[in-house]
C-alpha cells in the first residue's frame, strides 16, 4: 500500500495540471483556452479512473505504479510547455500586416533611376531588384520598423511601402535614409557598373484608403507626384556620382513630423522646392543624404 500512496500523491499533481490553464483563460480572456482546460480536465479524470481500476489488480501493482509515476510527470511537463507556448502565441503574436482604411500611415516610395537602360538584360533587372529590396528591408529593420508588418506594393522598378501608425514616422528619415544611402554607396563601390543603383525616394504621410486593388486616395496620388517630379529627377542628375539617393519630403510630412524634431533629424539639410506635376502644385523639401555612414543608433 505504501507504493500506492506514493503513486497517488504523484498522480494528484496531474489533477492540478488544468488549474494553470484556468488562470490563463481568466487573465488572457481567450475562449480557446477554455477548450484546453476541458481537454486537460478530461485527461486528469481518465488518469484517476485508471488509477482506481489499477488498484484492484493483484499482479500489476508495481507496473502500474511506475507507469503512473513517469506518466504523470510527462503529463505535467507537457501541460506546462503547452501553456507557455500558448501564452506566448496570444501575448506576442507573429507580426502581420495591419493597415486599414482611415489609418494615418507613413508612406515611402522608391524608384530605381535608369532601370530600363538600354543594354541591361532581364538577369540584371533581377539582380538589381533583389539587391535594392534586400537593402531596403535591412534599412527598415535597422530603423525599428518591422518590414513584415508594412504593406508593400511592387512597382516594377521600385516599391511603395505603407508603414502602420504604431511606428514613429520620423524613422522614415532617420536612421532609415542614412542606412539605405550608406548601404547603396557601399554596394556601388564594389559592384560592376551595370549593377550600380541610384534611387529617388518620396516620403509622405496621411490617411490611406484601401480597396480590392491596394492603396489609393489623395496621399497615394501626392506620393506618386513627388516621386515622378522633375525636381527630384533633376536633383539626382545633379547630385555627385557618389550620392546614390535623393529624397523629396512632402510639406505636410515636414510640418507634422520633421519640424517636431526627433533623434538624429537634420532639418537644415533640407531645402524647400516647388513641385508642379500634372494637376498638382505643392511645396516639398529636397534632400541629398550624405553617403558616409555616420553615428547610427
Amino acid at each position: 500500500m505504501s507504493l500506492w500512496y506514493f503513486v497517488a500523491v504523484v498522480a494528484s499533481l496531474g489533477v492540478l495540471a488544468p488549474l494553470p490553464f484556468v488562470h490563463a483563460a481568466l487573465r488572457l480572456r481567450r475562449p480557446v483556452v477554455w477548450l484546453w482546460v476541458l481537454a486537460y480536465a478530461v485527461v486528469s479524470c481518465l488518469m484517476l479512473y485508471s488509477l482506481a481500476q489499477a488498484g484492484d489488480a493483484d499482479n500489476t501493482e508495481i507496473a502500474f505504479g511506475f507507469l503512473w509515476f513517469f506518466g504523470t510527470i510527462l503529463f505535467v511537463t507537457v501541460s506546462c510547455v503547452h501553456l507557455a507556448l500558448l501564452r506566448k502565441k496570444i501575448l506576442y503574436p507573429p507580426p502581420t500586416v495591419w493597415v486599414e482604411t482611415g489609418m494615418h500611415c507613413g508612406l515611402f516610395s522608391i524608384d530605381i533611376a535608369g532601370f530600363g537602360k538600354v543594354g541591361r538584360s532581364s538577369e540584371i533587372f533581377v539582380q538589381v531588384r533583389r539587391m535594392l529590396f534586400g537593402l531596403l528591408e535591412n534599412a527598415f529593420e535597422s530603423s525599428g520598423i518591422a518590414w513584415e508588418v508594412c504593406l508593400k506594393r511592387d512597382t516594377g522598378d521600385g516599391m511603395i511601402v505603407v508603414v502602420p501608425p504604431q511606428f514613429p514616422k520620423f524613422r522614415l528619415l532617420y536612421p532609415l535614409l542614412s542606412r539605405l544611402t550608406a548601404d547603396l554607396a557601399r554596394h556601388n563601390v564594389v559592384t560592376a557598373p551595370e549593377l550600380r543603383i541610384r534611387v529617388r525616394v518620396a516620403v509622405h504621410a496621411g490617411e490611406i484608403t484601401l480597396d480590392e486593388y491596394g492603396v489609393t486616395g489623395r496621399p497615394k496620388v501626392l506620393l506618386a507626384r513627388l516621386l515622378d517630379s522633375r525636381v527630384l529627377r533633376d536633383a539626382l542628375t545633379e547630385a555627385p556620382d557618389g550620392s546614390p539617393v535623393v529624397v523629396l519630403v512632402s510639406d505636410r510630412f515636414h510640418e507634422d513630423v520633421q519640424d517636431q524634431g526627433g533623434p538624429g533629424l537634420d532639418t537644415m539639410s533640407y531645402r524647400q522646392v516647388l513641385v508642379h506635376e500634372k494637376e498638382t502644385e505643392v511645396r516639398a523639401w529636397l534632400h541629398v543624404p550624405d553617403p558616409v555612414l555616420r553615428g547610427l543608433p
